[in-house]
């Protein structure tokens, strides 16, 4: 039974003995096939420095995607590629020129693409600020998946709708920064994803209206949480918060 694991490089909330600062890091590690970071935090030194206490090895990872054109997103690629050099790192439309100078191969995504049995990534939407922005969807087997997000600048909701619709996986799991969404959002939200765990830009009023309004959704997240999900079960456990 496929179980996959989610590790939380960074987020805006801290653990003791881990670095932190504004940013966001996933590593999706499932059973059967290499690991992804989906976005890359703010800093090299923080991404190494946690991978390194959390005992993850950037190294192992068979891709990257970076979410959207945002330094809190990319920033820490520089260490990535010290790491894994050549690395495909999978990104939205945009000029993208934090990677002049790394060692790593961009592929854009201009109209969404699978990139293996396992990762998806959702056609890019555009934001009203012009920004265009993926999502990794996660197939967690059960015909479940994991979306993760970046920023949602398009609207998480809309987000997550685009990756049922693109992929015909139920969300088990959205996970990510949902940009201070509205109430609305994120009633659309709770009617598409069986578990919410908002990070980053999600900001405490999102976190608290999920926590009265759908106390059995909420999965708290922070720096270094790691995550459980077994598509099959329709399960989500928190195994380090």
């Amino acid at each position: 039974m496929p179980r996959t694991l989610l590790t939380v490089l960074d987020d805006n909330r801290g653990r003791e003995g881990l670095l932190n600062e504004w940013g966001w890091s996933l590593l999706v590690e499932p059973p059967d096939i290499s690991p992804i970071l989906f976005d890359a935090d703010t800093s090299p030194r923080v991404i190494g420095e946690n991978s390194r206490r959390l005992g993850v090895d950037l190294g192992a990872i068979s891709l990257a995607a970076i979410s959207h054109e945002h330094s809190d997103h990319y920033g820490g690629m520089e260490y990535v590629a010290s790491v894994r050099p050549g690395v495909r790192v999978y990104v939205p439309p945009g000029l993208h020129l934090w990677a002049k100078g790394l060692d790593v191969k961009l592929v854009f995504n201009p109209s969404g693409v699978r990139l293996n049995k396992r990762y998806t990534l959702t056609p890019p939407l555009r934001a009203s600020i012009g920004l265009y922005e993926h999502a990794l969807v996660v197939d967690v087997g059960g015909g479940r998946s994991v979306v993760a997000v970046g920023c949602s600048h398009p609207g998480v909701e809309r987000l997550a709708a685009l990756a049922m619709e693109y992929t015909g996986l139920r969300p088990l799991l959205v996970i990510g920064g949902f940009h201070g969404p509205s109430r609305w959002q994120l009633d659309k939200l709770a009617g598409l994803a069986d578990y919410i765990a908002p990070a980053h830009c999600s900001g405490d009023d999102a976190v608290e209206y999920v926590r009265r309004r759908y106390p059995d959704k909420l999965v708290l997240v922070r720096t270094g949480s790691r995550i459980l999900v077994v598509g099959e079960e329709g399960r989500v456990e928190v195994l380090d918060y």
